[in-house]
């Protein structure tokens, strides 16, 4: 069937928002991508996308898809990843988690299957030589991680939701922008079948909640809600991107003392810091042991241990959640794993 000349000019459309992105997001010609593919709407059109994007600009293209093992039919989502890659040219594995098995302690599913997604396309990138891994995140998962992270306490500018670029984890979401109709759209107009992932409509989940309660009660409030949480994210991105040009102008001027297990932050450089850049940078470091060791960042003990420093208080003691602690001595701050506690 012949596509219509308007279906024409929204695929156009489409392409030209994309390759924006892809330029905003500093991706450079020749360079090699891992698609993230998993049978639904979102990661087939960022495959369709691309296919038609990379002979131009010499990308050479790979996808994932990875089976978390968590639903019956998961098996065939996979496969029909792998068809519909094949279809486009682009060379498609699937490799299997064991998110039950492999949960840890406090965990939920959500966050299990998401760590170890992430941590096997990780190992896919670094074995087919990739540069980036592209995710297929649309507008509407940019809007829900944004209320997430509201209902969790996020602080600010980490509020403003999922970055587009990610540099620590080698992660491009170039289709944060677009709207999650439009992706399907596409499909549609190309004859391309997805998957529906039919655990997206159990309201157990609080995205779930958010994506099919809460998001359209307050489109009736504020029907332009698109418009204002796409603002707050750039926004957000800004005040962010300040936030990290601070902390690198700081620590290149005093850095910390760091090893395996342990950072050490020192009077020289967390004096001259207005108590909100030296919260961040706190947060920084419980983050970069995170990493390692695992634990998280708690706001609320963050902000009892920087009121602490302002105060001049010693010789206390701060649990983290996870294996974490912060010790407050003698005008430093020492965040370290548990086997360094003295």
């Amino acid at each position: 069937m012949d596509k219509k000349p308007s279906q024409d000019r929204a695929t156009a459309r489409l392409l030209r928002a994309t390759t924006q992105a892809c330029a905003a997001l500093g991706l450079e010609p020749g360079q090699r991508l891992l698609l993230a593919v998993s049978g639904g709407a979102d990661s087939l059109a960022l495959a369709s996308l691309f296919s038609r994007l990379a002979p131009a600009r010499g990308w050479q293209l790979r996808a994932l898809s990875v089976n978390h093992g968590l639903r019956t039919e998961a098996g065939d989502d996979a496969a029909h990843a792998v068809s519909v890659c094949a279809a486009l040219g682009i060379p498609c594995r699937v490799t299997a988690v064991d998110v039950p098995g492999r949960r840890r302690q406090g965990e939920g599913v959500e966050e299990a299957a998401r760590r170890l997604r992430y941590a096997a396309l990780e190992e896919e990138r670094r074995r087919c030589g990739a540069d980036w891994i592209l995710l297929g995140h649309h507008a509407g998962d940019a809007e829900e991680d944004m209320l997430l992270r509201l209902l969790r306490g996020t602080g600010w500018p980490a509020l403003g939701g999922m970055r587009a670029r990610d540099d620590k984890r080698h992660v491009l979401r170039p289709l944060l922008a677009t709207p999650p109709k439009e992706l399907r759209d596409h499909l549609r107009a190309i004859g391309i079948n997805w998957r529906e992932d039919h655990s997206n409509t159990d309201t157990r989940f609080t995205r779930n909640r958010i994506r099919h309660t809460i998001l359209p009660l307050l489109r009736t409030e504020n029907p332009a809600l698109s418009t204002a949480l796409a603002r707050l994210r750039d926004l957000a991105a800004l005040d962010a991107d300040y936030w990290k040009e601070t902390l690198r102008a700081a620590l290149a001027a005093h850095p910390w003392q760091e090893n395996e297990t342990s950072i050490l932050l020192p009077r020289a450089l967390l004096d001259p810091l207005h108590p909100a850049a030296r919260l961040r940078l706190l947060h920084h470091a419980v983050r970069t042991l995170a990493l390692r060791h695992g634990g998280q960042a708690r706001h609320d003990t963050l902000i009892a241990l920087e009121r602490a420093y302002s105060e001049g208080r010693g010789g206390l003691l701060f649990q983290l959640p996870g294996p974490l602690f912060a010790e407050l001595r003698r005008g430093s701050v020492r965040i370290f794993a548990p086997d360094e506690k003295e």
